[in-house]
């Protein structure tokens, strides 16, 4: 019974160790990511760390359950040099995956905003732009590899020193009681496991509740991420209300009547990463694109414009089919990614546009060619269409921004008008890269990224240049957005507000009047805005509004907690409880929780936000984000 007691007790010395070392790589996390969290100090530094360790410890008890069974049964081959072997490499093995991990989670939190979940391995996989950009993030990110490798090489360091005790020369019987105490200590295990007491095991979500949701991917750690979310089967109905009393708070069914339509031409242009905060009109004139400034002084700009996303999977579907993300996994990638559902292309399709999709990326980047072929375009052309490949391929993703839009413009030259076209663009994401002739041209900025922001806006440019002159260019109208942003340097932009901040512009050569729209606006407010445009007499299902409607709202999601955003105020809510209000004009940075002080505005909004999700879960579930014909 003693020498199974010093077992267990160097099993305790064990979590401890790990514990340690996983706390030490959420501090380092922490350096990479400050920029995030800019309240934590004021909300209590320490306390962040202590709500992690509930995750660490599941998240070690799931990856270590194997290293634990072993220590717990009582079996006299525990002190053979072969089995402790075993138990070493097991316990770095594992142990070293999730430093690993943690550390490498830092690169996705910086794009994404949360941590890896199920999915991201389908993500990375889809289409072949792993085969071309591993090496550079390993390349670019060096430094988080020899970390994460110290790291784990001094945590072997000291398991060693500890495992040198385990050799007994004198060898105890073993007795029932030692299994009595096994069994106690896996009780604890699995507690362990499940995050506690509670009724169910802790999920996700459960990180939201502590400092009203700005911390998840600080108190979560990627593995015990990952593993909550492999479970996952889909989307749940919710009932929060009535299914009769849902239109008072929201109806999907947008009805539009028209006259006669206006059979224009309508290009899409997504800018990739293009945040707010990089866009001089937005910011006094301070930013990296002076020609997407100049532009804007001639037309609808949207000035309160948020995505649905934060990634490009997400993005896309928001943008082309009005589909906001409201799930862990992106639409694409996720069970409902094969059913029909509303798109520009399939509304103009109707009308006889030729609708077109175009982005210089690698075949089947992010499941995109699959769903241009869904939502009902009639081409998709990725760099594999391109003539001029050995020229002008950045060597990673695909064809740098300013031929690839020269193509796209000889493209349109060639098809029949009316004609509906999206271009996604390519070059400002990492690593980063311009053509050598540029280098030199465009102002680096604060970050990587500032310079491929000025080096695309100068491909815009070239674009309008020439587009101008074609017969096509008067009778088109022109919208520019983001599909999300990026890192933000200024911290009004450093929150869950600036993080979704987008430009939106309607452009039309044939009236160049600047005019402001003032209300929220969103990405998925392009569909039924260009319905409203063409004059064309339809319904859909949409999860947006007409920008020339009187009123707007904007809807999102991340690490478990939605945002929806009405007349200037941000509502969070995590599914069951309203976590936070926050006034966006005076409190831009979102610093007073108004949840108990506006109680009958948070009321309204969070039954608006609860209307949505429960028609959002309702028709992702059953079919039905498509009216029948």
């Amino acid at each position: 019974m003693k020498n199974h007691i010093k077992h267990l007790f160097f099993l305790a010395q064990c979590l401890v160790l790990a514990l340690l070392f996983f706390g030490l790589s959420r501090l380092i996390f922490f350096g990479f990511t400050s920029n995030l969290f800019p309240q934590i100090y004021e909300d209590g530094f320490l306390w962040i760390f202590v709500h992690g360790l509930q995750f660490d410890l599941s998240a070690f008890a799931y990856l270590n359950i194997i290293f634990i069974l072993l220590l717990l049964v009582p079996t006299r081959q525990r002190e053979k040099k072969v089995y402790q072997k075993a138990l070493q490499n097991l316990f770095i093995g594992f142990n070293g995956l999730i430093l690993f991990l943690n550390l490498a989670d830092i690169v996705n939190v910086e794009f994404t905003g949360k941590r890896m979940t199920s999915d991201t391995l389908g993500f990375i996989l889809q289409g072949d732009d792993l085969n071309f950009v591993a090496l550079d993030f390993i390349k670019d990110y060096w430094f988080l590899v020899l970390i994460a490798f110290l790291m784990t090489l001094a945590m072997r360091s000291i398991y060693i020193l500890l495992q040198k005790n385990q050799f007994f020369l004198h060898r105890s019987q073993i007795t029932w009681p030692c299994f009595i105490v096994s069994f106690f200590v896996l009780g604890l295990t699995v507690l362990a496991m499940r995050g506690g007491t509670q009724l169910r095991p802790i999920k996700n979500i459960h990180a939201s509740y502590h400092g009203q949701g700005r911390y998840v991917p600080l108190i979560l750690n990627a593995p015990f991420s990952i593993l909550s979310t492999l479970s996952e089967k889909g989307l749940k109905e919710v009932n929060y209300f009535k299914p009769e009393d849902i239109p008072q708070y929201f109806d999907a069914v947008k009805k539009f009547e028209g006259d006669t339509s206006v059979k224009k031409n309508v290009v899409v242009i997504v800018l990739e990463s293009f945040s707010r905060e990089y866009i001089g009109y937005y910011n006094n004139h301070e930013g990296y694109t002076p020609f997407l400034d100049s532009l804007m002084q001639h037309s609808t700009v949207c000035e309160n414009a948020y995505a649905n996303g934060k990634k490009s999977i997400e993005g896309i579907p928001a943008i082309l089919s009005g589909i906001p993300a409201l799930t862990e996994k992106p639409y694409i990638l996720s069970q409902y990614g094969t059913q029909k559902t509303n798109s520009i292309a399939s509304v103009l399709s109707k009308e006889s546009y030729d609708c077109s999709f175009y982005h210089g990326g690698n075949p089947g980047t992010m499941g995109f060619d699959a769903f241009a072929k869904m939502a009902g375009f009639h081409s998709y052309v990725d760099l594999s269409k391109y003539p001029h490949f050995e020229n002008d391929f950045d060597g990673k993703w695909g064809i740098f921004d300013e031929p690839f839009f020269q193509f796209y413009k000889s493209e349109l030259d060639l098809k029949k008008e009316p004609f509906f076209s999206a271009l996604f663009s390519l070059s400002s994401h990492h690593p980063y890269t311009i053509p050598d002739h540029h280098t030199g041209k465009f102002p680096k900025g604060d970050i990587a990224i500032h310079e491929t922001i000025g080096y695309t806006d100068f491909a815009l440019r070239k674009f309008f240049e020439k587009a101008k002159k074609s017969s096509w260019f008067e009778n088109t109208t022109f919208i520019i957005t983001a599909d999300h942003t990026f890192t933000a340097t200024h911290k009004e932009y450093q929150n869950s507000n600036g993080l979704y901040e987008i430009p939106l512009i309607f452009y039309k050569p044939s009236d160049t009047l600047s005019k402001s729209v003032t209300k929220i606006c969103q990405q998925t407010d392009i569909l039924p805005s260009i319905i409203d445009e063409l004059n064309i007499s339809t319904s859909i299902i949409s999860y947006g509004n007409s920008i020339w409607e009187d009123k707007g709202f904007a809807v999102n999601y991340l690490n478990n907690l939605y945002q929806y955003i009405e007349e200037g105020y941000l509502l969070q809510f995590n599914g069951e409880v309203s976590l936070a209000l926050y006034d966006t004009h005076s409190d831009p940075l979102l610093k007073n929780n108004l949840l108990l002080i506006e109680s009958i505005r948070t009321q309204r909004l969070e039954n608006k936000l609860k209307a949505l999700i429960q028609d959002y879960n309702y028709r992702m579930i059953n079919n039905q984000l498509h009216l029948d014909d």
